[in-house]
């Protein structure tokens, strides 16, 4: 007689020992990349419309921080947005940007107060810290909490494709799983083909043990990242969801009653 119990251990035990390169702590350490192409955006954009607003000296502290922040000098840049927000105490493109700096310190708590600084002092209407704050919160487990900050994000701008990327990680973290799917296609319908998204719709589908769409999709996960240490292992979580994929269907074919 089949066990089905057993067979379901024994494929959650291999696609959770192969899954480690893709796994849950380490999408969290790669949505910083994401959160910096999008600062490099709003630095363009939003800093220069409100240009004309800010006192000199505090735009030229402002530029001096992004200009050394851009090289990745993220312990110098600090002294630059403080002076910003010193001078201008709204300069809330200040605050997300020391956080942005913060998060490539690895100080989460730092970060987290300076992106909320930065929402406050927005009044809520700049979606950058939101999606920023709520990537923090991802990272740190609060789910429930991360769910409604992106979701005010996605009010001000529900083209983000990293707004719905990070609505689909908090739903995924909550195992809210249709409609984790559901932002992780929108993700790639927003930008298609991302790695992050791709990553993040392999955990989901793993966990609904839709092993042929997970197939799929990491199929077009390594034709992106085919040589890195995570394409590699997208590699190997894809040979374990194979064979989970066969063995499903084995005990199905087992399981039918005969006629």
């Amino acid at each position: 007689m089949i066990d089905g119990a057993k067979i379901a251990k024994r494929q959650t035990g291999a696609l959770m020992r192969t899954k480690l390169p893709i796994r849950w702590l380490l999408a969290a350490y790669l949505c910083f990349p994401v959160l910096s192409r999008a600062r490099s955006e709003q630095t363009r954009n939003v800093v220069s419309f409100r240009e004309s607003t800010i006192p000199r000296e505090a735009l030229d502290a402002f530029n001096r921080g992004t200009e050394l922040l851009s090289k990745n000098d993220a312990e110098r840049c600090l002294p630059h947005f403080q002076r910003a927000v010193t001078i201008f105490s709204n300069f809330y493109e200040a605050y997300y940007e020391m956080g942005m700096a913060d998060l490539i310190l690895w100080r989460i708590k730092d970060a987290e107060q300076a992106f909320r600084m930065s929402i406050q002092m927005s009044e809520g209407q700049s979606e950058y810290p939101l999606f920023a704050l709520g990537a923090v919160l991802d990272y740190q487990g609060r789910f429930a909490e991360a769910e409604g900050v992106i979701r005010k994000g996605l009010n001000l701008d529900p083209t983000s494709w990293s707004g719905h990327f990070y609505l689909g990680r908090a739903l995924f973290g909550l195992n809210r799983l249709v409609e984790a799917e559901k932002s992780a296609l929108e993700a790639l319908r927003q930008k298609s083909n991302t790695a992050e998204t791709l990553r993040l719709l392999a955990d989901i589908l793993a966990r609904e043990k839709n092993y042929s769409t997970l197939l799929k999709e990491l199929d077009e996960y390594v034709k992106l990242d085919p040589d890195s240490p995570i394409g590699l292992g997208a590699r190997t979580l894809r040979e374990s969801a194979q064979r989970a994929f066969v063995e499903s269907q084995s005990t199905t074919d087992l399981t039918q009653p005969q006629l």
